[in-house]
């Protein structure tokens, strides 16, 4: 008999036992996808984020302060800016929905120059300018929703005190999902105004985003433009786009150091799981294991039959845990690309292979000690055992 073939027949002898092993592995893996796919969707944000000569001009407060749109126009007269839009987050609701795409008001001439990467048709880009109340979305945003062109699209104010009522008018097609819908700055500001006419948003934005004309200007840009501001009474914290990508990560504080907490917790389970499973394989074949090495089995090849089929065990597990991980990604993509944006085909990578070095690591680990303690065990001990 085969190497092969014998750890096969051990694995399916106790198909109840290799079961919930298989179970057992498999589920927890997949919690583990989820959580290591979700920090490399984080690390791909910052990496696009890299590529296109943006940076991020913010009041000194973070995302608690406001700067005068005057900020915009002073900007964009500065050297080696190509283009600079204020950005500010609505945060709204549509219709019943607790957890909405993302909204943002901006300024509808300018913006395609500073995501110059973005498509738009020219036509309905015009008819956006045109339409105090129009808006444009993601085309991605547009499929999922079943929107059309002209279509009403309402907004309830839940940060700010009114409700918005746009027009659909166009759809840009982003590299990556943005979930994202835009709308005039001064649609904003004229709700703002007739609701409270001295609101500290009136007039404000919470962001502005520049398109720098190349990478080489960057840094002598963000110094020039903090320095700019540094004694007035809106001193700005500007950044590139990639490192305020990275805010939101750090926004996690000790959340991916405790992520990886819970992957070893998770894998040390998993690897106590499978060595019990082994554990009693392997001791309700000890008189069998003793028949093989009495015929003439060395103790080498014991040891690997044995260690084999843990291996087999943990790779069945793993296989099943990472594609049910790696669908519960797409399925959260789905769901909500706010906060999941990237689907699995743009962010799979390196960690995918952890993921099976992982499972590896579960079969040697569980399958090592039994399988030793059966190779050393003598033939006479092993034949003496009644089961």
């Amino acid at each position: 008999m085969t190497s092969l073939k014998y750890i096969w027949r051990n694995v399916i002898r106790h198909k109840l036992r290799s079961s919930l092993t298989v179970l057992s592995i498999g589920f927890s893996l997949a919690l583990l996808t989820v959580l290591l796919g979700y920090m490399a969707m984080q690390d791909v944000w910052g990496e696009e984020a890299q590529k296109h000569n943006r940076i991020v001009v913010m009041s000194k407060e973070g995302f608690a302060g406001l700067l005068p749109i005057t900020v915009v126009d002073k900007v964009r007269e500065m050297p080696a800016v190509k283009a600079a839009v204020p950005y500010s987050w609505f945060g709204g609701e549509y219709k019943e929905e607790k957890m909405s795409f993302a909204q943002f008001s901006t300024d509808a001439k300018h913006v395609m120059n500073v995501w110059d990467e973005y498509k738009m048709d020219p036509a309905q880009l015009s008819e956006w300018q045109k339409d105090r109340q129009g808006c444009v979305v993601d085309r991605r945003l547009a499929e999922k929703r079943g929107w059309q062109i002209g279509e009403k699209i309402p907004i309830k104010g839940t940060y700010f005190p009114f409700d918005l009522d746009l027009r659909l008018c166009g759809f840009f097609e982003a590299p990556q999902y943005t979930d994202s819908l835009w709308f005039h700055r001064e649609y904003l500001d004229e709700g703002l105004k007739a609701g409270n006419p001295k609101g500290r948003a009136v007039g404000k934005t919470g962001m502005v985003f520049v398109k720098v004309t190349n990478d080489a200007a960057i840094p002598g840009l963000i110094d020039a433009i903090d320095d700019s501001f540094e004694s007035s009474d809106n001193p700005t914290r500007t950044q590139t786009e990639a490192a305020f990508a990275q805010m939101f990560v750090d926004m996690l504080g000790g959340m991916r150091l405790f992520i990886i907490m819970i992957g070893a917790v998770v894998v040390f389970a998993l690897t106590l799981v499978a060595a019990n499973a082994m554990a009693m394989s392997t001791r309700e074949r000890t008189t069998e294991v003793a028949v093989l090495k009495a015929i003439g089995f060395p103790r080498g090849r014991v040891l690997r039959m044995i260690l084999g089929e843990a291996c087999l065990i943990a790779l069945f597990g793993g296989l099943l845990g990472v594609t049910m991980g790696c669908g519960l990604l797409e399925g959260l993509h789905a769901l909500n690309s706010q906060y999941f944006p990237f689907r699995l085909s743009e962010f799979a990578g390196l960690w995918l292979g952890w993921l099976a070095v992982i499972s590896a690591f579960v079969g040697l680990a569980s399958g090592i000690v039994p399988a030793v303690l059966a190779a050393r065990r003598s033939v006479i001990d092993g034949l003496r055992r009644v089961i």
